[in-house]
């Protein structure tokens, strides 16, 4: 009686095969929903961190910072932003100092000036962990890359004008001094800040910069560097097709902090009106579900 040879057959091994490719099919996209989880919960961890840092500045102050001081007769020339304003509220007080934010102009006053070893530093507070990529932004100068930028509100920059610029119904905007005791929409009905991803290809998304403004003698492009409005546009909504929109990697929406630090995930379906009155500080409506 011949005894059976040990092993597998062509036949039992190429199911085998076909049995681990379905479980890896299966197992994959589950492992990459729980990283892109764990990445958007630090992310939000991120950007409450960035709240918290709000309210200690308006502690100090008594307001919020600015998206950047400007007068009439150089406000589209480079300036530091409020996220650079913040950094002595991150742990960051020895940067701070070595930009020298409260004597110093940003770029050293000069439009679109190479960036110092300062400003390139890579801040993971101001950078989503989903946004892959290089440190600096390469679409902005060669700064220190930022997922965040401030909200200016719900009224579109049309116009980079003074005036439009220092009258936006956002939390941060020219010259703003926004208090968080004087908020008619109210801390929890507004948002403060928003995501920005950075593609990583010559179009698209462009991202933002932690340090400054660069300056554009009135083009808008630059006033996206670190801040933004939010509209019902296709152009301007949540990952909306508009270099300047508030976008992310993660699926669906961004994360936002509003002015009580609590951070709040938009879908990028959310109604279009729904979106303007978060934007806006003191439009007097009421927001809705989203």
């Amino acid at each position: 009686m011949r005894r059976r040879a040990l092993g597998f057959t062509l036949v039992e091994l190429l199911v085998v095969m076909a049995i681990i490719a379905i479980l890896v099919g299966l197992l994959l996209p589950a492992v990459q929903a729980s990283r892109e989880s764990a990445r958007r919960a630090r992310c939000g961890n991120h950007l409450r961190q960035i709240g918290i840092a709000l309210h200690h500045y308006h502690g100090v102050h008594q307001v919020l910072p600015p998206g950047y001081f400007g007068t009439l007769a150089d406000y589209t020339g480079p300036h530091w932003t409020w996220s650079a304003y913040l950094l002595p509220h991150l742990e960051q007080q020895p940067l701070y100092g070595a930009l020298d934010v409260a004597r110093q102009p940003f770029a050293g006053g000069v439009s679109f000036a190479l960036p110092t070893a300062a400003a390139q530093t890579r801040l993971e507070v101001f950078v989503c962990p989903s946004d892959t990529g290089p440190d600096l932004n390469h679409r902005k100068g060669s700064y220190g890359k930022s997922n965040c930028r401030g909200i200016t509100g719900s009224s579109p920059l049309v116009t980079t004008t003074y005036d439009d610029m220092t009258r936006q119904n956002g939390m941060i905007f020219l010259n703003s001094a926004v208090s968080l005791e004087t908020i008619p929409d109210g801390s929890s009905n507004t948002a403060a800040v928003g995501e920005c991803q950075l593609d990583p290809f010559a179009q698209g998304h462009v991202g933002a910069l932690w340090a400054g403004m660069r300056g554009s003698q009135g083009g808008s492009i630059y006033i996206s560097d670190t801040m933004w409005f939010l509209d019902s546009g296709p152009a301007f909504r949540i990952n909306g097709s508009g270099d300047q929109a508030f976008s992310s990697r993660h699926p669906g929406g961004a994360q936002f902090v509003f002015a009580d630090a609590s951070v709040h995930f938009l879908k990028e379906t959310i109604d279009g009106e729904v979106l303007k009155r978060l934007a806006a500080r003191n439009d007097g409506q009421p927001v809705g579900d989203y």
